[in-house]
Parts: structure tokens; sequence; C-alpha cells
């Protein structure tokens, strides 16, 4: 691992003692990731050289399904923290930097491989082997799910990231329609990236575009409702004997309510604690849809994850959770996502998620 900067991103000297670098490393039988990069983190083998994990004194350092390969140190530090701090847990991390030796396509050849790795997150400045990345793209697609950010998409970004890793990025509308059509999820920015992960640590897929909003407020199913078309998503009017079953298990338990038709609201319950009922609407809502997004003012603790994974089990569909007071529930929140339970602090960002979960079931099962 190269730490040190100075090499290629600074020019053709640079460069020159970049390939010197290679040159030496050849002759021992050494392999280089970088220079000009953060290293590894791998849990499992107690090596961090990135950055400080957000846990408290004597807490085990956990790993979990998800491999992110960086050319960014700044990126994957930020992976790491923020991403520990919503719920991932990673396999292993890789910041690649310059790529002068190991590059992208040579880590993700071996996630592919890894079975500690379930998921794989990408953050790309410059592919040198575009032929080659996308081929494997392709291939590992049909087994795990890649996100991918690119960066460096107009004139600024291009010379930002030659100045950052030597990389010559640029905007590609080709490349990006075959990584699309290859099943990879594109991301925009940071917080889509980190989105995306989250959503994909599901272990479930919708089977459809059918979605059942859940919601203890009706702006959370506004909001939802607005974007859903546009999503490619459906929310469907659920049937009349579905509609009663929900009416029987919410009679009592509700102020006057409008029919259960989809969105499902249940504004305040009075008696029943909203756990029990979000977790049996849940239920039955999930036998007409593909996947739900709840959005909720339950106490996300060690109960409430127990039952919700227990409808998802269940069912074998997902199920996204969207706070009503994610300030207040950003520990809770974490907790759901690590065992399995998407969780967003928006409704508009939890459904965008999940059409890009319903775009990748597709293609798994077109492949």
């Amino acid at each position: 691992m190269v730490h040190g900067a100075g090499f290629s991103e600074l020019g053709p000297e640079g460069k020159e003692l970049e390939e010197e670098m290679l040159k030496s490393a050849c002759q021992g039988s050494t392999r280089i990731i970088g220079p000009n990069c953060m290293g590894i983190y791998s849990p499992e083998a107690a090596i961090n050289t990135i950055a400080y994990l957000p846990i408290s004194k004597g807490e085990k350092d956990e790993a979990g399904p998800v491999a992110f390969v960086g050319q960014s140190g700044w990126v994957t530090e930020n992976i790491i923290q923020m991403g520990y701090e919503r719920g991932l847990r990673f396999s292993k991390v890789v910041s690649i930097g310059n790529q002068s030796d190991l590059t992208i396509e040579d880590f993700l050849e071996y996630f592919a491989g890894d079975t500690d790795t379930k998921v794989i997150g990408l953050y790309v400045e410059g592919i040198k082997r575009g032929r080659e990345f996308l081929q494997l793209a392709r291939q590992i697609s049909r087994q795990k799910p890649i996100i991918d950010w690119e960066a460096g998409k107009n004139e600024l970004g291009v010379r930002a990231a030659a100045s950052h890793t030597g990389s010559l990025a640029g905007k590609d509308v080709v490349f990006d329609a075959a990584l699309l059509q290859g099943g990879v999820a594109n991301a925009r920015d940071f917080d889509e990236l980190m989105d995306l992960i989250i959503g994909f640590t599901c272990p479930y897929l919708p089977r459809g575009n059918k979605v059942g909003l859940l919601v203890g407020a009706g702006g959370g199913a506004v909001a939802g409702a607005d974007i859903v078309e546009a999503l490619g998503l459906e929310i469907p009017t659920l049937s009349v004997e579905t509609q009663q079953e929900l009416v029987d298990n919410l009679k009592d338990k509700l102020p006057p309510f409008s029919p259960p038709r989809n969105p499902v609201d249940l504004v305040w319950p009075i008696e029943d604690s909203r756990l029990q009922l979000s977790v049996k609407c849940s239920r039955i809502m999930l036998k007409e849809v593909d996947a739900i997004v709840m959005v909720n003012y339950e106490n996300y603790d060690d109960y409430f994850v127990k039952e919700v994974r227990g409808v998802m089990d269940e069912m074998e569909k997902p199920i996204l959770a969207v706070p009503a007071h994610p300030l207040v529930r950003r520990s809770g929140m974490g907790l759901l996502t690590k065992n399995g339970i998407p969780t967003f602090i928006i409704p508009e960002r939890a459904l965008k998620t999940l059409s890009a979960m319903v775009r990748y079931s597709n293609y798994r099962h077109q492949s």
C-alpha cells in the first residue's frame, strides 16, 4: 500500500516516478495498491488504514456483507464512517488511488468470488480497462448487485479527477447505458450511493413494481405518491377483501379513518401499539404488493426489528422503513439496516432506492 502522493496525478514527472516504482515492485514480485490512496479496511483481518470507526469503547468491529472500492480517500472514509453509523457493515474496503498496478477490475473480480461479500459498491474517477470492466460487471451482476458512482462528468470534473488521481474521466453516455443494461445501479452523488448500498443489503428483492405505502402520517403518503409513477413504480388499490381485512384489524384502534385502499394511513392508534398495527398491516398488504415502504413513529428497537424482519422472512418480500422523526431515531435506523431492513430519512429516497431494486430484480430474472 503506497499512501504517498506526488505521482501520476502531478503530470509527466510524477508519472515517471510512478513507473519507476512499478518497475522495482515487479522485480520483487510485489503488487501495489495506490499510490495516493488510503489503503485497506478489513474487520476480519483486523486491518484498518483508512478511517476511525464511530464505535464505543469495548464495542467489537463487526464485519458485514458490503465490499467497497474507491478512488477517493474522502469518499472511502465517509462510506465507512457514515455507513457504519447508518447500519452498514463491511467485508472489505479498498482505497485504490491512482491504480498504478492493481485496478478496480482486479478488485471487482476478487469480490465476485468472495463469499463474505454480497453487495459491491464503487466510486470511480477513471477506468483503465473499460471493455474488461463492462464484461466483469455484467457477469457479476447476475449474482451480486453492483452500485457505481462515476465522477468527472463535466469539464471541471475531468480536470479535478486528473489532478486528484491522474484519471481520464469524462461523460460517456454509451458507457453509462451499457452499465445500466448490465444490471449495474448508477448513483449520481454520495447520498444516492449510500442509499443504494443500504437498499441492496436487504435479503429480498421485489418481484415486481407494486408498492404498499403504510404511513403514520398522511404527509408521508403524499410525498411518496407524488414520485411513484416517475420511478416506474405502482401503488395499486388493494382488493375489497384486503381492505376489509385491514379494517377488521384496525377497528376500535384508530380514530375515524378513510378506507385503507393504499396508501394506508394508520393516523394515531388509540389502544393498540403502533408496532403491532404496522406489523399486522404489513403482513396483510404484502399479499398483494411486492414491497412495503412504511413511514412511522415506532421505536426502532430490538423488538421492532424482530417483528418486522419476521414478516419479511415469512413473505420473502422487502420492507423499507422511514422514521417520522429521523433525527430522534438515528441509532435505531442503523439497527434496522444492520438487520436487513433498509432505512431512509425521507420517503422519496426510500422509493428511489426501491425503484433501483426493481430494475435489478428484473435484470436478474431476464439474465
